[in-house]
């Protein structure tokens, strides 16, 4: 018996085989776009929370200026005042659900512009939430800046100046970083032309 055997026509046979084999081609492709997958999918879910996060804090941040200015009279001692604010910052704390609020901070400040325009100071100390609790912030007649015309002399405003850090899901801090810092400032004018904070009726000098 007589084998006859081609060399050259048994490794063109073999090549071709191979490159018409597909077995395991699909995992393979599957392999190669978990990564890209995978970075979409996260991207996408923190991409989205941070938008969600950011729209509460802005909300919050105008909510506690527009409630403070509808307010005639929040409380004519410092723990009246306090005591009022904790039950704003309760809405808050809602509000912010289910985002954490622990890091957090709302600056209430009172400001009055001088007759001539030419200071601002705030007529009341400012109640700053922050780490869950209301306290006090910066003394009365502290002097404040505020863009020009914004106010009129004479006039009267709550501005909320506010804070957050936003922390990011652990299993997407490779790609957004660790945290973010956010601020945020409105401007109210008080629906009764001032909020009174001491039980004075605004009528104070600096």
């Amino acid at each position: 018996m007589t084998i006859n055997f081609n060399a050259r026509n048994f490794l063109l046979g073999t090549i071709r085989r191979i490159g018409q084999c597909r077995d395991g081609v699909a995992a393979v492709e599957f392999g190669l776009l978990v990564p890209l997958l995978m970075l979409m999918l996260v991207g996408t879910y923190e991409a989205s929370r941070m938008v969600s996060t950011d729209r509460r804090f802005n909300t919050v941040t105008a909510m506690v200026g527009d409630l403070v200015s509808r307010e005639q009279d929040m409380g004519r001692t410092q723990s009246e005042n306090i005591a009022t604010m904790n039950s704003m910052m309760r809405v808050v704390r809602h509000i912010m659900r289910p985002y954490p609020d622990n890091t957090l901070e709302i600056e209430v400040i009172p400001v009055m512009i001088s007759e001539d325009g030419s200071r601002t100071n705030l007529y009341a100390p400012s109640y700053k939430y922050a780490g869950g609790a209301v306290s006090m912030g910066k003394p009365r007649c502290t002097d404040y800046s505020l863009p020009r015309g914004l106010v009129a002399p004479g006039g009267k405003a709550i501005v909320v100046e506010s804070k957050y850090t936003y922390e990011t899901s652990s299993f997407a801090t490779w790609l957004f970083g660790n945290s973010a810092q956010w601020s945020d400032k409105v401007t109210h004018s008080p629906r009764h032309s001032c909020v009174d904070f001491e039980g004075n009726n605004c009528i104070i000098s600096c």
